[in-house]
């Protein structure tokens, strides 16, 4: 916690830049154009770069206060906007890219000689240099700009690619809501599905399912879609803890009446590397598991997650089409972007799911989705951007392989 005071979640640094949005543009109804830029553009999991590019009738630079204001004109506004926000590491390579095809990049734009080639907008100065435009969440000095130099940047995943909520809690365990209401506010928010994933019965202090209550809901949910007919769904799932041996919390005929599993490492966290490695590989390797939960078990700002071989893990997953989480819920983030495209290399799929313990929560879809960008996340890589007849094939394939 200490090391991260300067530093906050991504939810609550949007909620500190919207309304700074907001007050710049009451205070100041001469800058025609406010644009968000910094780490939280970036797509970071943690912000403390907290940067406006605003369009003004002339350049007055960079103002240094808590909330840094750039002031451009509209000659200059993308080369602004490109250098404030970063990375830096990006920025370096980027100008070293253009001096070596002749160019200078500075803040004013991309330069040959004393001519002005591109300022006005980021495509034009990428487009000058003969790069794929390369997104802001992609831009942290990996290697984005050799890809783009040979346009082998991915078309990354956007918030309407997904058409489902998989992984989401209800009153029957942890949640604040019935299952009717988080179907039916997760149908309102425009999607095909509703994937409720509450608690398994080792879960004691998150009221996990007994087997009377599975049952129950499982009656509900057949109940509810009846009435939707067809227009929506509501798939049966569980979030099964994994327990020290590695095995799911209930038995396979009990598994087999899900539509899907998460399972999820909730207890014991300080085993020993290779000990919990071997664990959570043992899941995966479980015919019923659907997607790994939250793999690393990290909260941001609050925990580290647990010594783990995730390049092992992920192997696992590959090899038994089981879908790496990314854990859209902004203190866990989980899969780390860092890790999705060796997950890519070894041929996962992911599932970008909110957690959800309310109906407010569902609304952290976007935060998964700004990760998988910053991990270069195609949609066609991602289990929920299915279409609901798509995704019930996939799970039936699952299930006649297990």
């Amino acid at each position: 916690m200490r090391s991260g005071e300067t530093q906050l979640h991504l939810h609550k640094a949007a909620a500190l830049l919207e309304h700074a949005v907001m007050s710049v543009k009451q205070e100041h109804p001469e800058f025609s154009r406010v644009e968000i830029a910094g780490d939280f553009r970036r797509g970071c999991e943690l912000v403390s770069d907290f940067v406006l590019v605003v369009q003004g009738l002339k350049s007055t630079g960079i103002e240094d206060t808590t909330l840094r204001l750039v002031v451009t004109d509209r000659k200059h506004f993308g080369a602004s906007l490109l250098e404030a926000t970063g990375s830096a590491d990006h920025l370096e390579q980027l100008k070293t890219f253009a001096a070596d095809k002749g160019f200078t990049l500075d803040a004013d734009g991309l330069h040959r000689g004393r001519k002005l080639i591109a300022s006005a907008t980021e495509e034009e100065i990428y487009q000058a240099l003969d790069l794929q435009f390369i997104e802001p969440e992609l831009r942290e000095g990996s290697d984005e700009i050799e890809r783009a130099a040979k346009q082998k940047l991915p078309a990354l995943i956007r918030d309407e690619d997904l058409h489902g909520i998989l992984h989401s809690h209800t009153t029957a365990s942890d949640g604040t809501e019935t299952l009717e209401a988080m179907a039916e506010a997760t149908r309102k928010r425009g999607f095909d599905y509703y994937g409720v994933a509450d608690h398994s019965q080792s879960a004691h202090y998150a009221g996990g399912l007994s087997l009377q209550e599975i049952a129950e809901q499982h009656r509900e949910a057949d109940r509810l879609n009846k009435a939707y007919n067809g227009k929506f769904r509501i798939l049966k799932g569980i979030e099964a803890d994994i327990l020290a041996d590695g095995s799911l919390d209930y038995p396979n005929d009990i598994l087999e009446t899900f539509d899907f599993v998460v399972a999820s490492v909730h207890s014991r966290f300080k085993l020993p590397k290779k000990e919990q490695t071997e664990r959570i590989i043992e899941a995966i390797g479980n015919p019923r598991t659907t997607i790994i939960g939250h793999m690393t078990g990290r909260q941001l700002l609050r925990r580290p997650g647990y010594d783990l071989d995730v390049d092992k893990v992920l192997k696992a997953c590959a090899k038994h089409g089981v879908a790496v989480e990314i854990n859209a819920h902004p203190w866990r983030l989980d899969l780390d972007w860092r890790w999705h495209q060796k997950a890519l290399d070894q041929g996962c799929i992911f599932s970008i799911n909110p957690d959800a313990h309310s109906i407010r929560e569902l609304d952290h879809m976007h935060w998964g989705v700004e990760m998988a960008r910053k991990g270069g996340v195609p949609a066609k890589r991602v289990l929920n951007a299915m279409r609901l007849t798509a995704l019930l094939a996939h799970l039936a394939r699952r299930s006649q392989t297990a």
